[in-house]
């Protein structure tokens, strides 16, 4: 069965569509069957996977919204699309994708299935077919897609800039993943949490030191908020800041296509063999 991970943070920004094309492909790469799933409106993932933007309607009607749509009538296989990277699939985002909160809604009253758990169920349809599902969240603190996304994965991982905002929306997010295990009885593992366009800089390194640190600051309350809840969550290898990342979304790729050595590239290699150790380690 596949191991499900979404990518999650309550602002936009933050490297959760870059983070979840790199890694998909990494994953890939490595000689993994690996699903996407693209729950943004914006469809900036099924773009960097495929090739196609939104305004393209290069998939007609088989995106998201028409498999949640179908579901119980056709099969959920039927929704899923090759990509630009050997080895992964993909079920897209398109125009349509908005309509999904209500469209989830009106099913939960016909069918009784609860309108957050339809994408849980979906998938199990096509577990056995992957190694690993990733999925792709709007920028949203508590949307109905995040909290779908959310029960439909065994983990989460957050990716986090470094600055003040972020460092709340970390919390908000976090806190969402605690409200649906006790809701719905489950357990989502917050696999990580991933510094994100990191660079040299004075006040990037104070944050890094005191969240890897654990470090408690009177000075810097954002960074105390950091490094005391989510200093042991924090993954070694975080991405740095590079150009290989704004010409992956001139190309429509994701950057490890375009240049593996480039550092934010060797920094999602480096990320891939971490989540490994850390998922043995959770076993």
């Amino acid at each position: 069965m596949a191991v499900c991970i979404s990518i999650v943070v309550g602002k936009g920004g933050a490297g959760k569509t870059t983070t979840c094309t790199n890694l998909a492909t990494v994953m890939a790469q490595d000689g993994c069957r690996v699903l996407v799933v693209d729950t943004d409106t914006q469809a900036n993932t099924t773009m960097f996977m495929t090739g196609y933007k939104l305004n393209e309607k290069a998939f007609g009607g088989k995106g998201l919204f028409d498999m949640i749509r179908a579901y119980g009538l056709i099969d959920v296989k039927n929704y899923i699309h090759p990509t630009q990277v050997e080895g992964a699939d993909i079920i897209v985002s398109n125009d349509a994708t908005p309509l999904i909160p209500q469209q989830l809604e009106t099913l939960e009253k016909v069918s009784g299935i609860k309108a957050a758990e339809f994408l849980l169920n979906a998938l199990a349809q096509v577990a056995e077919d992957y190694d690993y599902i990733l999925i792709d969240t709007p920028p949203a603190q508590n949307d109905i897609l995040v909290q779908n996304a959310m029960l439909a994965s065994d983990h989460i991982i957050i990716p986090l800039k470094l600055d003040e905002q972020c460092v709340d929306a970390l919390k908000l997010s976090d806190g969402l993943r605690i409200q649906l295990e006790k809701e719905y009885d489950t357990e989502i593992n917050l696999l990580g949490v991933l510094p994100t366009m990191v660079e040299k800089t004075a006040l990037t390194s104070y944050y890094l030191d005191l969240a890897f640190a654990n470090t408690d600051s009177e000075e810097n309350p954002a960074a105390e908020d950091l490094a005391v809840p989510y200093g042991e969550k924090l993954f070694k290898n975080y991405i740095h800041k590079g150009n290989v990342i704004n010409e992956s979304s001139l190309y429509k790729k994701p950057a490890v296509l375009l240049n593996r050595r480039a550092k934010p590239c060797a920094d999602y290699i480096a990320l891939w063999n971490e989540i490994k150790e850390r998922m043995a380690e959770n076993e």
